[in-house]
């Protein structure tokens, strides 16, 4: 597996493991701006057992996966289950929704959805989107615990395509947590980030759909507090 990275939150007693790496290849992902400089060949990847082993230290009630999604890997698969027998903790996935690792043991997924528009999503994260759709509706089928969110990025991902995402999820549950997310400026690319208003006034056409929707401004990533178990040390 790709996984760079394994941080402790001693007050939530959580984990959080990243992958580096992606089946998409979004033009705005801020991921490319952490690790940009790095070539894959300098950076020593974690086992299963590996990872196991440093959650023993601390043993955590809740471990999340994200960063990036691998594409498919027999340990990638099975990594759920085995974080629940050997940690017994609560398993949350944050994922592009493309490739699902085997869902036994998983809690929790979110799903970042990207566009609606297929050719959209296509031009912008090289792959379709339909995959993503149908395994959000496949998890939800499954009763696993589920929320989404998408990033509103003026001039590229607008206000329409927001609302229609939120009315996709809402014809399989209006009930779905979804999160508006405002853009955080990538060095090199055109698009700016949203003011918040205009990340709240978008949320509020998402609400015409659903429920429990939340909107904030992206702005990194807070690790105050956080202990690395395992890093490459590639962060400034």
């Amino acid at each position: 597996m790709n996984i760079h990275r394994v941080t402790y939150n001693p007050d939530k007693k959580s984990c959080t493991l990243y992958f580096i790496g992606c089946n998409f290849n979004c033009v705005w992902c801020y991921w490319k701006e952490i690790y940009r400089l790095e070539g894959r060949r300098n950076i020593r990847f974690l086992n299963t057992e590996e990872v196991l082993a440093l959650l023993g230290r601390v043993m955590p009630e809740r471990v999340n996966i994200l960063s990036g999604d691998p594409d498919e890997n027999e340990e990638f698969m099975r990594l759920p289950m085995k974080l629940k027998k050997s940690v017994g903790c609560h398993v949350g996935l944050s994922t592009n929704g493309y490739l699902l690792p085997d869902l036994d043991g998983v809690d929790h997924v979110n799903i970042s959805l990207k566009a609606f528009d297929d050719s959209l999503h296509v031009r912008y994260t090289g792959r379709s989107n339909k995959p993503c759709f149908s395994n959000l509706r496949h998890i939800h089928n499954k009763g696993i615990g589920l929320s989404a969110s998408s990033v509103y990025i003026p001039g590229l991902i607008e206000g329409d395509e927001i609302e229609r995402i939120a009315g996709f999820i809402a014809g399989i549950d209006d009930n779905i947590p979804y999160r508006v997310i405002g853009y955080m400026k990538v060095s090199g690319l055109p698009f700016r980030e949203p003011d918040p208003g205009e990340v709240e006034r978008v949320s509020l056409r998402a609400g015409r759909y659903l429920k429990n929707i939340v909107f904030s401004r992206s702005s990194g990533e807070d690790y105050t507090g956080i202990i690395d178990l395992f890093t490459n040390y590639l962060r400034k």
